[in-house]
């Protein structure tokens, strides 16, 4: 199952989870397992996140100490927009993994619940879940990218730092090769916030001729900001 990223007029990346970001490629599963795993499969290759949310909330209950049903759950709250029950699940999948879970389980989680705390408007927290993730799994462009785009783009004065926003938008370039529109996106999100406008608009550019097509609106919305000069700002939830 292919990794989706999207983005929306007032956030950065966003991940659409993986089956194999969910359930742990090493874990013995049992039968009755499997079968609770390809239901929740089937749910999510087909965007059934509702049946999906469903689900994993009833199995979740029945059986409190399988870590990748609460992570499942996590998913499934991100995407049907209940950012509550998306930090619930997160923090419960991180108390009862028991070590089952690998970096990319781990970042994935502290991902979903970074993104949960922005919706929440709890930036800061927010950030921090972001660096958890970074710590997890260095090697992830989205921990860094969004933390990233809150710096880059909140509307409290006091988050928002320019500089950083482009070291970290820098390394999540890098690591991604240039190649994913979503972060060329928050690196000219970072430029903007920093005054540099050309290089915001260079990398805005990039991003429209890369992006998916039901993106480009939203980049072009901010391509236009930074021709006349402003930065973009998160708004407000």
């Amino acid at each position: 199952m292919a990794v989706r990223k999207a983005v929306k007029q007032d956030q950065g990346p966003v991940r659409t989870e993986t089956l194999e970001e969910i359930f742990p490629p090493g874990h013995r599963f049992t039968d009755e397992e499997k079968a609770e795993a390809s239901a929740l499969g089937v749910y999510m290759q087909n965007g059934l996140w509702k049946d999906a949310y469903k689900y994993s909330t009833r199995a979740g209950r029945q059986h409190p100490d399988r870590w990748w049903l609460h992570a499942a759950r996590a998913a499934a709250a991100a995407n049907v927009n209940r950012p509550k029950d998306t930090i619930e699940s997160v923090d419960q999948a991180l108390l009862t993994n028991h070590g089952d879970a690998n970096r990319l389980n781990l970042s994935q989680l502290y991902i979903l619940k970074a993104n949960a705390l922005s919706r929440l408007n709890r930036k800061y927290d927010a950030i921090n879940s972001f660096y958890d993730a970074a710590r997890v799994n260095p090697k992830d462009p989205y921990s860094w990218a969004g933390a990233a785009w809150l710096y880059a783009t909140a509307e409290d004065n006091g988050l928002r730092d320019g500089p950083r926003a482009v070291s970290l938008a820098t390394e999540a370039a890098k690591l991604s090769r240039q190649q994913d529109a979503t972060i060329l996106d928050v690196l000219a999100a970072s430029y903007a916030e920093t005054g540099d406008f050309s290089a915001a608009q260079r990398w805005e550019e990039k991003a429209i001729l890369t992006g998916d097509p039901a993106d480009i609106p939203f980049y072009q919305q901010r391509l236009q900001s930074y021709q006349l000069g402003r930065a973009w700002r998160e708004r407000g939830r």
